[in-house]
């Protein structure tokens, strides 16, 4: 078999690992018989040199997450749900427990420690067309479940509390304890003033520990941030003329703002094991220098500084996550604890010999319990507030940090390739691309790409079956691919031949095309929004898939039902999250990847169906009350969808009946707009068709029926699998 030229290797490797290189040879089988093939080769190894791990990274995340907030109930039912004995069932229940104590660091607490350097709405607002603000640099406000011990209503409470319950504990201590006069002095000398000193010296160890702390937590996150933000202008500079290059090497920033902005610390950990960002960076330049001999002085010295700045990143990040690992342990709030109920006690002790004849405490020492409760449950309260840095009162200033963070998503975002570059949620789907093909369950021929590819069925359902096989021709004899192995799938051997790249290449696309089409054909179903009795078709003529259905509701009045259809790389966004579980975030999610219009999802249409009557200007003026105020282009653009609205339903005599139907087509160029099937226009206006979009998709949805459909029908349906 004669070898593989370095042009064919590089498409034909999409079906097979090389294990030459370890990092780029991980392959993690994410269920029995689908698999996710990940290509690389020599020819093109400067760019996407660790495409579809740092993807499969999050993936395994999310996975890990809501494993992690699963409570020791929720693992004993999984696991009598799975058809386990009880006795396995208990013992998942016993050890979830477990994991939950102690004060050791494992994977639980690293996963389900809240952490954050900026409020998560950097990621999500729109910096494309709108520039950084001060607003953007404001804390979250924390609950007040987290900020109510230091109100001033908690404390005297507290100071009530204990003022009515001395006499009782007075009591409730005699009864074990009789001290005399001269015992008293024993107390009073040397017990409680020891207990007083021990507590005090404990509280200001305490206090120093966590105070040093938050500082070096703040300042090491403010220096990594302005860091980071001097390496990526620095990398825009040099790969101005590689826009390939320089997209790569933002998103792989983005990727690391990302997992700053909000994800926890075991998330990051996982990241740099698996796929380092800054490690990322250090290579692609270490790939570009190696591929380019000739550089400008000015290159050089941009190269130069990297491989300084880089270095100095990675350790401003290690130290933030050894002083984010340095809280104190639950042992060490119950000595806390301790101590202060020592005190307590020896305070009473000594109140005892000062009781009157019905063992009643005086007025005066009530006042000085309740006075030292107070002051004591404060402390407590006030050490377990400095022991989280990211929520309730004391939580460290993060708006250099964050300011910075905004600055690179500004400057990357500025850039030509800017709105390619993922900063927001949806990032955190799985991403398929030309590196990359989806091998899975069914039986799927790819014809070779001389006799006319197909055009695309999206009507196929792909039958059950061993294998998915790419078959391509060659000229003379089937080819090989040295320093491979093959990756099969329930035994059965996975193939691709291919007689020259843009062949390959082809069919590459194209199978992983059907794949993904299929995947969601077979999952697919229409649905009755509940409310109304409303039906809408699984899929719409154009192709767009049914992602949820809803109703609007005005009052008690149900005035229409409401169908989102998108195209499967909406769908691909909510495969990652738990059904029922993390449903903020796969909301956000789905929202992102319906306004955010490219190659692979164009367009998210709105199908309304009227259940009530109404005419066409309280229609309109409805609709356009929600898009003003989400639309940051001129109020004509609204004006004009609105007219649109008005024309369509004027032509039915000016009433919208029950029944009528309205289709909104939401791209990037603006929102077309069809009434009964009636083609009424298009607003061109860049934005409007993401704000139209957002009516129904963000945290203040006209429907959130149609939010909740989306997620209940689509989070965690196995559509594509990433390694």
């Amino acid at each position: 078999m004669a070898p593989f030229s370095s042009k064919a290797a590089c498409c034909s490797a999409a079906v097979i690992v090389f294990v030459a290189t370890p990092l780029n040879g991980l392959v993690h089988p994410m269920s029995k018989s689908t698999h996710l093939i990940h290509r690389r080769s020599n020819h093109i190894h400067r760019l996407n040199l660790f495409k579809g791990i740092a993807s499969n990274v999050d993936d395994e995340i999310n996975r890990e997450i809501a494993d992690a907030e699963m409570s020791p109930f929720d693992k004993l039912k999984e696991e009598l749900d799975k058809g386990g004995s009880l006795k396995d069932a208990f013992a998942a229940y016993q050890t979830r427990k477990k994991e939950t104590k102690g004060d050791y660091e494992n994977k639980l607490a690293l996963l389900t420690n809240f952490r954050s350097y900026s409020n998560r709405e950097l990621l999500d607002s729109d910096h494309y067309t709108d520039e950084p603000t001060l607003d953007d640099l404001n804390q979250a406000v924390p609950s007040k479940g987290k900020t109510i011990w230091a109100s001033s209503l908690y404390r005297i409470g507290v100071f009530v509390g204990a003022f009515f319950l001395f006499p009782f504990v007075c009591q409730l201590l005699s009864t074990f304890v009789e001290i005399k006069s001269d015992e008293f002095d024993i107390v009073n000398e040397q017990f409680t003033p020891g207990i007083g000193i021990l507590y005090g010296t404990f509280v200001a160890l305490t206090l120093d520990i966590l105070y040093e702390r938050q500082n070096k937590v703040q300042e090491n996150a403010s220096v990594e941030a302005s860091l980071l933000s001097q390496v990526t202008q620095n990398v825009l500079n040099l790969f101005r003329d590689q826009p390939q290059i320089a997209r790569e090497a933002s998103q792989i920033i983005a990727d690391q703002v990302r997992i700053i902005v909000y994800r926890p610390r075991g998330a990051e950990m996982l990241n740099i094991m698996r796929a380092d960002p800054y490690a990322r960076l250090l290579s692609l330049i270490d790939h570009y220098q190696r591929d380019n001999t000739k550089f400008t002085p000015q290159q050089e010295a941009v190269i130069d500084g990297l491989r300084g700045e880089i270095p100095a990143l990675m350790e401003a990040r290690a130290k933030r996550l050894s002083d984010e690992g340095s809280s104190l342990p639950p042992t060490h709030f119950l000595v806390l604890l301790v101590l202060t109920a020592l005190s307590l006690i020896g305070f009473t002790a000594a109140a005892l010999t000062i009781t009157d004849d019905a063992g009643e405490p005086s007025f005066e020492s009530r006042m000085v319990f309740a006075a030292l409760c107070a002051v004591y449950v404060l402390f407590y309260n006030f050490c377990r507030d400095m022991n989280d840095p990211f929520d309730g009162v004391y939580q460290i200033k993060r708006s250099s940090a964050a300011s910075f963070l905004l600055q690179i998503k500004w400057l990357i975002a500025s850039q030509p390739f800017g709105k390619d570059v993922r900063f927001d949620t949806r990032g955190l789907a799985p991403e398929f691309d030309d590196e990359e093909i989806l091998v899975g369950k069914g039986d799927l021929k790819v014809q070779p790409a001389s006799s006319g590819l197909p055009e695309r069925n999206t009507q196929q359902v792909v039958p059950s079956a061993a294998s998915v096989t790419a078959d391509v021709p060659v000229s003379h004899e089937a080819l090989s691919i040295e320093n491979a192995q093959m990756i099969t799938v329930d035994n059965n051997a996975i193939k691709v031949t291919a007689a020259d790249e843009s062949t390959a290449e082809t069919v590459i696309l194209e199978a992983q095309h059907k794949a993904k089409y299929a995947a969601v054909e077979a999952k697919m179903q229409s649905l009755k929004e509940k409310a109304t009795g409303v039906s809408f078709n699984a899929k719409l003529d154009d192709g767009l898939y049914l992602v949820g259905c809803g109703v609007r509701k005005k009052a008690i009045i149900n005035v229409y039902a409401v169908a989102m259809y998108s195209s499967p790389t909406a769908l691909e966004a909510l495969a990652p999250f738990p059904s029922g579980k993390q449903k903020k975030e796969a909301q956000v999610a789905l929202r992102n990847a319906a306004r955010t219009f490219g190659p692979s999802s164009p367009t998210t249409s709105f199908v309304l169906e009227m259940t009530f009557k109404a005419d066409g200007k309280t229609i309109a003026g409805a609709i356009a009350e929600s898009v003003k105020p989400r639309q940051g282009g001129s109020g004509s653009d609204v004006k004009d969808l609105e007219n649109l609205i008005v024309q369509g339903v004027s032509a039915k005599g000016g009433q919208a009946t029950k029944g009528t139907i309205f289709r909104f087509d939401c791209t990037e160029e603006g929102v077309s707009v069809s009434v009964d099937g009636s083609a009424q226009g298009t607003v061109k206006s860049d934005g409007i068709g993401s704000a139209l979009v957002d009516v129904f998709m963000d945290d203040k949805a006209v429907s959130p029926q149609l939010v909740n459909s989306c997620l209940d029908t689509w989070c965690g349906k196995d559509l594509f699998v990433a390694v």
